[in-house]
Order: structure tokens, then sequence, then C-alpha cells
């Protein structure tokens, strides 16, 4: 992976900061003020150190003609970073003011694009969120740069009209696919001076860095309407993959051995959590591909490390299993599943297509 960029030993240094319309994310691009010389050091000198820099907004341009080459548009201005410095959500309001109308909410790590500040209060844009903060639950110049720095994520965001995505790190290697001008792509690692390695469809695949910008995406805010719209879709997805499948025929001794593998593998995840874990081995109990009782399916090789490294026997031996994954159990065993016919899960890391409940995901 990447490696966190030392902070700009200069003081008071800029963020290049940059808004998709696509996408409403907050881009920390690579370009950075020399603090040496007049003017500005290129964006190509300093792509490999995505470091922070002169401030600018990016407008993708989409009207491109099929004889065009393009790159994206640009207009430089400069602008503050502001970084949320609060454990949950801080209230977003129209005016500066405590009485004034929460019309959204910034979440932890979340960064934003100041605009405006008053009397204690600052005005700034967070993707489609516009409006005011109170000064206080933000953080700005150096504290905001490395909190960017320590939360923000690599990406790759196309800058010309179209960027082949290919199998291989070579001009020669089969094309996946492509991505469209202002489209951003995540960063996996570096290849070398060339090539960078992205997460592409539910693979890996690799583009050019002479026709991508290299940033960080620092997490944005949400209107209220943007937060209605996601807990809309949210339950909507949790009720197309909660399902009755039929309870499944099972001893005591398998009620507590399916109890046991869930405490092993999500015993600090939430209910959920548990519950999906469950759900999984009872699927593949139902799948044809997998042995067709709950002792096959969690000890058949290589599937679960709990039963491999004997931790499962010791939790079994011990008698000492939290009752919720007993309760997730009783319920993966009466047929109910929170993730659809999944049959897999892992540690998410953002590269697994998938249902994500706590920090699995699964598929």
């Amino acid at each position: 992976m990447l490696k966190r960029i030392p902070m700009l030993a200069a003081a008071g240094a800029l963020f290049t900061v940059m808004i998709s319309v696509l996408t409403g994310q907050l881009y920390i691009t690579a370009q950075a003020a020399d603090t040496s010389t007049t003017g500005v050091t290129s964006v190509k000198s300093r792509m490999d150190s995505f470091n922070s820099g002169v401030a600018s907004i990016l407008t993708p341009s989409y009207n491109i003609s099929d004889n065009q080459s393009v790159t994206a548009a640009s207009t430089e201005t400069s602008y503050e970073l502001a970084m949320v410095n609060v454990e949950n959500t801080l209230n977003v309001r129209a005016e500066a003011s405590e009485d004034s109308l929460v019309i959204g909410k910034l979440y932890k790590d979340c960064g934003g694009v100041v605009l405006e500040r008053k009397d204690g209060w600052t005005k700034l844009q967070s993707g489609n969120l516009v409006g005011w903060a109170k000064d206080e639950y933000l953080l700005f110049g150096d504290e905001a740069t490395q909190l960017a720095n320590e939360v923000g994520y690599p990406v790759a965001v196309v800058t010309t009209n179209a960027v082949r995505i290919r199998a291989e790190a070579s001009f020669d290697a089969e094309v996946l696919g492509y991505a469209a001008v202002g489209e951003a792509l995540t960063v996996v690692s570096e290849v070398d001076d060339s090539w960078l390695c992205v997460e592409y469809g539910s693979g890996l695949a690799y583009v050019h860095r002479e026709f991508v910008s290299e940033e960080y995406e620092v997490d944005c805010g949400e209107t209220l309407d943007d937060i209605t719209e996601r807990e809309m879709k949210e339950e909507a997805d949790k009720n197309k993959l909660s399902t009755y499948y039929g309870s499944m025929s099972s001893s005591e001794y398998e009620r507590m051995l399916l109890a046991a593998l869930i405490y092993c593998e999500a015993g600090g995840e939430s209910y959920e959590g548990k519950l999906a874990v469950g759900a999984v081995v009872c699927n593949r109990v139902r799948s044809s591909g997998y042995p067709n009782t709950l002792q096959g399916v969690i000890y058949a090789s290589g599937q679960f490390t709990p039963a491999k490294s004997g931790r499962l026997d010791q939790v079994l031996n011990s008698g000492n299993i939290p009752q919720s994954c007993y309760n997730a159990a009783d319920e993966a065993l009466a047929g109910y599943t929170n993730v659809g016919s999944a049959v897999r899960f892992r540690q998410n890391n953002g590269t697994i297509d998938g249902v994500v409940i706590g920090n699995h995901v699964f598929y």
C-alpha cells in the first residue's frame, strides 16, 4: 500500500482541494507549493509524493466530441481546508447561529473547503453540503493538513478524455476497460514511476500515471436529503437481503459449535455481524458446493481460521460463549439470513464487492 506522506515542513502550506461534480467527494491533490523559488512546482514533478499544495477547484468537462482529446479543466482559487474534530457527528446549519436550522451533518474525519468565517463560525462546502459549523469543532491549517494526511486514502482521478485500464503494468497488456475524465480509481499501490495498481471491479488493474492526477480522497458530509435517501436505500437493500430459507435441523452440539464459531469470527462485531457469519455457514450447508453438515462446513480444510488454529475447540471446551452468539446461531439455523445467499466473508479492505457489516464484507 502507499505510504503516508510526511507533512510539509513549510508552515501554512495549502492543500489543493478538488471536488468532483459526479461524486461530491473532496480530493487533496499532489501539487505542492515551492517555498524556495517563485511560482508553483509542476504537478507531474510531485505526483509520486502525494503532497499537499496550491488550492483549486476541479470541474470535469463531459461534453466531448469524438475527435477531441481534452483534460479536465480547472479554475485556480485559494481555499483553506477544514477538517472535522468530533468523535461522532457535527451539525451544519443554514446560518452562523445555534438557533439556525440544521441542514446537514459532518462526520468524524470529514473535510471541507472554507468559504467564509465570522464570529467563531465557518461556512464550508463538503460534497453537496454547504453551511455553517462552529470553529471549536473544526481544525484548520497545519492541524487540518495532518489529520487529512492520516485519514485520507489515495485515488487516481482521470484527467484525459478516457484512459485504458490494463491487466498488467504495460502498454502491451490487455485492455480491461476504460475510465472517463473525472472518474476516481482507488489506488492499491505504486508499481513504479509510470504505473499505479488500482481497484477495478472485484479485482485489480493498472493505469498509467501520465493520464491521472494522484490525490487523497477525504470523506464529505451529507445534507438532510442525502441522509434520508441513503437510509431509504440501506433499508431497501437490507430487506432485499433478509429472507428465510427454512429451518435447518441441528443437534445441541451443532448449535453450540455454530455459536462458538460466530464468537471466534465475530465476537467483537454487532449482532447483525454475528448473524451474518452464522448465515454464511448455513448457506454453505444448503449449497451443493460445500459439505452438507455444519461440522463438515466448519471443519473443512482451509475455510475457517479458528477451526484450523484450534481456537474454536478451545472455546467449545471452555463453554464460555456469549448469549448473543447463541441467539445469532439460533436465527441462522432457523433459516434467517441478512446477507442473502452469501457463502463467503472476509475482513473488509475495500477490494471486494459485497455486503459490508462492521469490519467484514459478505459475498
